[in-house]
């Protein structure tokens, strides 16, 4: 089993693969005690992200993100070229991931090309939920999300976005779905649509808050989404 395979396991915790990829790796999972750890690690961690009340982050935690953030290996301004193409080490997103649920307490022959794809979006949107909860006016607000599960946000004013999780979310039929909502005096505007994976859990998503909005909340919106609310939020949580 190619070492790209056991990469796709900070991708498989974010829910970014695809439904292929997801299928070849939860194969390999079955067998890899590995994957299987790492991977239970994660989920455990974020689970916390959507159980956290609402407090001010531990005064150390910042210190701790930024640590690990320093420690995660970065690509050089100039390659020598020509070069092979480089496997990234699964360790480059586990930092990242690792630091964002500190601060809670808060993707084989054919699948080379998409691996990398896969691994690309995990940095991305680690390196993303990272830079909100490692700043340093992040808050963090809780809400129940109307069936016994959570919603959680942790906010920036100085980035102007704000994480959102959840965790024992109820599952939708496929006709429905979730939508985020950023509210404030400039009106309300949808910020994306989410589904819960296993049990309940959203994984931690980027929006952006803009100027002037000082609140997020959850609907329950027709398939695809709705340019306006057409139901009463299950949650709205205060920035």
């Amino acid at each position: 089993m190619s070492d790209d395979v056991h990469a796709l396991a900070g991708a498989y915790a974010l829910d970014s693969l695809t439904g292929d990829e997801r299928s070849a790796f939860e194969a390999h999972l079955a067998s890899c005690e590995f994957c299987a750890e790492e991977v239970g690690g994660l989920l455990a961690t974020s689970a916390v992200l959507g159980r956290a009340a609402a407090a001010p982050p531990p005064p150390r935690l910042r210190e701790l993100v930024l640590t690990e953030i320093a420690r995660t290996p970065q690509d050089g301004a100039d390659e020598p070229a020509p070069r092979a193409p480089r496997r990234r080490p699964h360790l480059r997103v586990m930092p990242l991931l690792a630091a964002a649920c500190l601060l809670v307490a808060l993707a084989t022959g054919g699948y080379a090309v998409a691996t990398r794809r896969s691994l690309d979006r995990a940095d991305d949107r680690s390196a993303a939920i990272a830079a909100v909860l490692s700043a340093g006016d992040a808050r963090t607000v809780s809400g129940p999300a109307g069936s016994g599960g959570t919603f959680t946000v942790v906010s920036s004013a100085a980035r102007g976005k704000a994480v959102v999780a959840g965790s024992g979310v109820a599952a939708l039929p496929g006709s429905r779905t979730y939508e985020l909502w950023t509210m404030g005096a400039r009106g309300v505007r949808p910020a994306g649509l989410v589904r819960p994976g296993s049990a309940g859990r959203i994984a931690p998503r980027v929006v952006a808050v803009p100027p002037g909005a000082d609140r997020v909340g959850v609907t329950v919106e027709p398939a695809g989404g709705s340019p306006q609310p057409t139901t009463t939020p299950i949650t709205v949580l205060r920035l």
